[in-house]
């Protein structure tokens, strides 16, 4: 009797640490290093012509967590010769996001949007958002995410960096 009791007592121990294995090793898996937030900052010129050109920052920022949500923000920012701190307009997408190998799926569900000229109040709609993907890596504190770009004449293979900015 006592013999079960211990075969028991060790096969319960195997078993909880083998679950505790697997938790681990999900969080030692690939998606664990894209949790948090990255961004970039773009200067983007506004303008007919070379001449006219006035310039604005637009910020593109990146939150994954570890419940596998994630939001993509563009934040629009002022002209430099004006008021460059202030926000005139955001876009954000929310969705889920997966990690298999070297590449992030995400599927946006909702987009919200406004602008301080035409549309100062946030209108949000749902998303029938396909599933799309990306190759990233990251070192040491930069996210690449490599993907196809759709030019007027042919697809582009196209890359993107950003910095990460915190955790989770």
């Amino acid at each position: 009797m006592r013999n079960k009791f211990f075969l028991g007592l060790i096969c319960s121990v195997l078993c909880l640490g083998s679950c505790e294995k697997e938790d681990m090793d999900a969080l030692d898996g690939p998606g664990a290093a894209i949790i948090g937030s990255w961004s970039r900052t773009d200067v983007i010129p506004s303008g007919r012509s070379e001449a006219d050109f006035r310039y604005f920052d637009m910020v593109i920022t990146y939150n994954f967590d570890a419940k596998e949500n994630y939001s993509y923000t563009v934040d629009f920012y002022g002209f430099k010769d004006d008021n460059p701190e202030e926000l005139i307009g955001s876009s954000m997408n929310k969705g889920s996001y997966e990690v298999r190998g070297d590449s992030v799926f995400m599927k946006a569900k909702v987009h919200t949007s406004w602008e301080k000229g035409f549309r100062p109040n946030p209108e949000s709609i749902l998303l029938n958002g396909e599933v799309y993907g990306n190759r990233f890596e990251i070192i040491d504190r930069t996210l690449t995410l490599f993907y196809i770009s759709y030019p007027a004449d042919a697809p582009v293979p196209t890359q993107m960096s950003y910095t990460k900015v915190s955790q989770e």
